[in-house]
């Protein structure tokens, strides 16, 4: 297994973990609730990961099979400077004190409602989880960081599907981070 690749896969079994704990922590009756009316529920926050894996699961196997012709790959793969930057803001929010840096506003088409059942939110988490793992170990070996996607969330960006695949990753730990703490205070 190429070790950026295994690195991602580790980072995906740790999602799983956050994951676990935090749906066998969340009360039903707290699932859909927001603890401040200007931040997201837990169902929110998980709904929201599922709107921008519908998004980006698709682009990234596409450029999987892209970089399959390229034959295999042992080198390090290297971020793009767009795919850097915005890998490094989606990822958990750092903290100054009591303050959050680097929130961004999130595309109207991304804003979940959340009212969906909690075993459908869910469910649908799981198995994207269950995706990403199988469509990284697909990618296994393979440049993806000479295949550009386009970013579903910023129009005419592109960026390589390595970055993509960091995004995605980087971006479920934010929105774990987030929901873990709608109840926590």
């Amino acid at each position: 297994m190429h070790p950026q690749i295994q690195s991602l896969l580790d980072e995906l079994t740790a999602v799983r973990a956050r994951w676990a704990r935090l749906s066998a922590a969340t009360p039903d009756d707290r699932w859909a609730v927001r603890a401040h009316p200007e931040s997201w529920s837990v169902a929110e926050c998980i709904a929201h990961l599922n709107l921008t894996a519908r998004a980006m699961q698709p682009l990234l196997e596409a450029a999987t099979e892209q970089a399959r012709p390229r034959g295999p790959f042992s080198g390090s793969m290297k971020r793009s400077m767009f795919g850097a930057v915005l890998s490094s803001m989606v990822g958990p929010l750092m903290r100054l004190g009591s303050v959050r840096l680097g929130r961004v506003r999130t595309p109207p088409a991304f804003v979940p409602t959340g009212d969906e059942p909690r075993a459908t939110i869910s469910g649908e988490f799981e198995r994207h989880l269950a995706s990403h793992e199988k469509a990284l170990r697909a990618a296994d070996g393979l440049p993806l960081h000479l295949v550009k996607v386009g970013s579903p969330f910023v129009a005419g960006a592109q960026y390589d599907a390595w970055s993509g695949w960091l995004v995605l990753v980087r971006h479920c730990h934010r929105h774990l981070d987030q929901a873990e703490r709608v109840w926590s205070a």
